[in-house]
Protein backbone atom coordinates (compact mmCIF):
# COMPACT_ATOMS: atom_id res chain seq x y z
CA UNK A 1 0.00 0.00 0.00
CA UNK A 2 1.21 3.42 -1.28
CA UNK A 3 0.64 6.55 1.23
CA UNK A 4 0.74 10.10 -0.40
CA UNK A 5 0.33 13.77 0.67
CA UNK A 6 -2.11 15.81 -1.79
CA UNK A 7 -3.60 19.19 -1.59
CA UNK A 8 -6.89 19.99 -2.31
CA UNK A 9 -8.30 23.58 -2.72
CA UNK A 10 -11.52 24.47 -1.98
CA UNK A 11 -12.10 27.40 -3.76
CA UNK A 12 -15.91 28.87 -2.27
CA UNK A 13 -16.51 27.91 1.30
CA UNK A 14 -19.54 27.34 1.61
CA UNK A 15 -19.25 28.42 4.98
CA UNK A 16 -17.57 31.84 4.54
CA UNK A 17 -17.09 31.79 0.85
CA UNK A 18 -13.18 32.16 1.36
CA UNK A 19 -10.57 29.82 -0.29
CA UNK A 20 -9.42 26.89 1.76
CA UNK A 21 -6.18 24.63 1.45
CA UNK A 22 -6.51 21.15 3.20
CA UNK A 23 -3.86 18.15 2.96
CA UNK A 24 -4.70 14.97 2.71
CA UNK A 25 -4.00 11.72 3.01
CA UNK A 26 -4.26 8.98 0.13
CA UNK A 27 -3.65 5.56 0.42
CA UNK A 28 -3.36 3.78 -2.55
CA UNK A 29 -3.03 -0.05 -3.46
CA UNK A 30 -1.18 -1.23 -6.46
CA UNK A 31 -1.99 -4.43 -8.22
CA UNK A 32 -0.62 -6.15 -11.26
CA UNK A 33 -3.78 -5.84 -14.04
CA UNK A 34 -3.37 -6.76 -17.33
CA UNK A 35 -3.42 -4.06 -19.58
CA UNK A 36 -5.45 -3.57 -22.61
CA UNK A 37 -4.62 -0.89 -25.41
CA UNK A 38 -8.09 0.86 -23.83
CA UNK A 39 -5.94 0.97 -20.40
CA UNK A 40 -3.27 2.75 -21.60
CA UNK A 41 -2.74 6.40 -20.12
CA UNK A 42 -6.03 6.00 -18.99
CA UNK A 43 -6.76 7.84 -15.66
CA UNK A 44 -10.15 6.84 -13.77
CA UNK A 45 -11.85 9.78 -11.93
CA UNK A 46 -12.86 8.62 -8.36
CA UNK A 47 -15.28 11.14 -6.37
CA UNK A 48 -14.66 11.05 -2.32
CA UNK A 49 -16.89 12.74 -0.11
CA UNK A 50 -15.24 14.27 3.07
CA UNK A 51 -15.94 16.31 6.36
CA UNK A 52 -13.98 19.77 6.37
CA UNK A 53 -13.74 22.47 8.48
CA UNK A 54 -14.04 25.69 8.01
CA UNK A 55 -11.42 27.46 10.00
CA UNK A 56 -13.08 30.80 10.24
CA UNK A 57 -16.72 30.04 11.18
CA UNK A 58 -14.82 26.83 12.91
CA UNK A 59 -17.72 24.63 11.43
CA UNK A 60 -18.35 21.27 9.37
CA UNK A 61 -18.86 20.89 6.05
CA UNK A 62 -19.22 18.08 3.52
CA UNK A 63 -17.41 18.35 0.04
CA UNK A 64 -16.87 15.66 -2.99
CA UNK A 65 -13.54 16.31 -3.88
CA UNK A 66 -12.26 14.12 -7.32
CA UNK A 67 -9.32 12.24 -7.03
CA UNK A 68 -7.85 10.06 -10.21
CA UNK A 69 -6.32 6.52 -9.90
CA UNK A 70 -4.72 4.40 -12.76
CA UNK A 71 -5.55 1.40 -14.14
CA UNK A 72 -3.23 -0.47 -11.98
CA UNK A 73 -4.28 0.93 -8.56
CA UNK A 74 -7.03 1.25 -6.58
CA UNK A 75 -7.79 4.43 -3.55
CA UNK A 76 -8.40 2.55 -0.56
CA UNK A 77 -8.35 5.61 1.99
CA UNK A 78 -8.66 9.13 1.72
CA UNK A 79 -7.74 11.12 5.37
CA UNK A 80 -8.32 15.10 5.47
CA UNK A 81 -5.21 16.07 7.73
CA UNK A 82 -6.11 19.57 8.66
CA UNK A 83 -5.94 22.74 6.80
CA UNK A 84 -2.49 24.38 5.10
Amino acid sequence: MAIEEKYIEIPNCPLCGSNHVYKLKVERTHFIKSLTMDDLGEKQAVLITRIFTCPIKNRKFQATIVLYQSPGEKIEQVTVEGIV
